[in-house]
């Protein structure tokens, strides 16, 4: 075998290494962005957490309503409670009689 020939098996040799390495490569993205691969299992598991995230956050605001018609309603009833003690204590509720 001369040197030439030698020269082109080394050629060859590293060409089939780059070829089956490149090949092992395209097999691990293709593994990775298949429909169950790791990056769309990825995607799917941080959908699932943003959707307990919007219904946490869909029951704290209905809770948070609830709260303020709750405060609201007592506010309006002491509101009144506190109209009818202060017409009371000052008698703004008795009008003349006389005229």
């Amino acid at each position: 075998m001369d040197e030439q020939e030698r020269e082109q098996n080394k050629r060859i040799n590293q060409h089939s290494r780059r070829i089956t390495n490149l090949e092992q490569r395209l097999k691990t993205l293709e593994s990775d962005v298949e429909p169950q691969g790791r990056i769309s299992l990825a995607f799917e598991a941080v959908e699932e957490d943003l959707d307990e995230i919007k219904s946490s956050l869909n029951q704290l605001d209905h809770k948070v309503v609830r709260l303020e018609q709750t405060t609201e309603h007592r506010f309006n009833q002491l509101n009144g409670k506190l109209d009818i003690i202060i017409e009371h204590l000052t008698g703004i509720n008795d009008l003349p009689e006389d005229g």
